[in-house]
């Protein structure tokens, strides 16, 4: 094989396994935060909050324009404000939103797409303005933008030369709100946001908040045990009453025995071909079976009639499989007997 081929081979398989990598790790994306905020709301609407936009911001390492929306999609599970008051403590709403500018318009049409939390920023005392964390559980799509509901008095943006960097829209947006155009463009928005993947989509960052990824159902150490079926009884070949140690989804499946033959390890049905083999017992399958409750506790269900007739004396198996929200799973086979009804004795004159 030509060397050239082979060195591209390599090297697109190395770019695959870094991306795959990156795909299943916590991201950073948004403001580098390394700038000091000199306006805010009042940049275009004086004494009036607003929500604003990040649509471009320098990104790291060297600090050239580029998009931010979300790389991945996933829960963010930190939000990261560097903004001041002006003379009075601030309050700052983070948010996600949708965005849609055209190439040549200097507004865009936004949506919310989502609510974080509220924090509150200190007041001006002349120095860097500190940057204000904290945690969150909002999940976000790829694209989506990040977003700040800010007082009148926050102080949220640093006063650059920029284009389509953060766009303003008074009054805030609201979730459910249909879209709407900006009121202003404006310079860099400092806000940053941790995003971590989340596999099970159960609304949890899989780093810091789900220790099992693979169960929706469980945030806390992965459920591995399946659930415990005790007091299983048949009743008259009619009523089936069990108790679940959890809730679970609960199957039957009926098969009722019949005398074969063994043929190469199996128990076959007997033929005139094999009458002479060694006899055994075999099971046949019932209908196609019936769904039973699965509360915690004491549960009952009745047999249901198979081809429209109660169960005939017989020797029975009943196959019982009961699965949890987690998928643990377990089987239990019951056997049991329905005898023939004894005949009534003839009375004599």
């Amino acid at each position: 094989m030509p060397k050239r081929p082979i060195i591209a081979a390599l090297a697109a398989l190395a770019a695959s396994l870094v991306f795959a990598s990156a795909g299943n790790a916590a991201v950073t994306f948004g403001s580098r935060l390394i700038d000091n905020p000199g306006s805010g709301c009042g940049l275009a609407m004086p004494n009036e909050p607003c929500t604003m936009v990040m649509f471009q911001a320098p990104t790291a390492p060297n600090g050239d324009l580029g998009l931010q929306g979300a790389p991945i999609s996933g829960v963010i599970t930190k939000f990261r404000i560097k903004a001041i008051g002006d003379t009075d403590p601030a309050t700052a709403t983070f948010r996600l939103a949708n965005v849609t500018a055209a190439p040549n318009d200097p507004t865009a049409i936004a949506t919310s797409a989502g609510t974080g939390p509220t924090v509150q920023v200190p007041a001006d005392n002349g120095g860097d303005a500190p940057i204000t964390q904290v945690g969150a559980r909002l999940p976000v799509t790829q694209g989506q933008f990040l977003a700040v509901d800010g007082s009148p008095n926050l102080s949220a943006l640093h006063v650059s030369d920029g284009g389509k960097w953060t766009y303003l829209y008074a009054p805030p947006l609201v979730d459910g709100q249909a879209g709407r155009d900006s009121n202003a463009v404006t310079e860099e928005l400092l806000v940053q946001a941790d995003i971590e993947p989340d596999a099970d989509h159960d609304g949890f960052g899989d780093e810091t908040q789900d220790q099992c990824p693979s169960q929706a159902t469980t945030q806390g150490p992965c459920d591995t045990a399946a659930p415990a079926v005790s007091g299983l009884k048949i009743s008259g070949g009619s009523k089936v009453t069990y108790t679940l140690s959890e809730a679970a989804t609960v199957k039957f499946k009926l098969a009722k025995a019949s005398k074969g033959r063994k043929v190469k390890g199996k128990c076959v049905r007997k033929t005139r071909r094999n009458r002479h083999r060694r006899s055994c017992t075999r099971f046949s399958t019932l209908g196609a079976g019936w769904d039973g409750p699965g509360a915690v506790g004491k549960n009952t269900v009745a047999i249901p009639k198979i081809h429209g007739r109660k169960l005939r004396p017989g020797r029975y198996r009943l196959t019982m499989t009961v699965t949890d929200a987690a998928g643990n799973s377990r089987t239990v086979n019951k056997s049991f007997t329905i005898k023939p009804k004894p005949k009534k004795k003839k009375h004599h004159r």
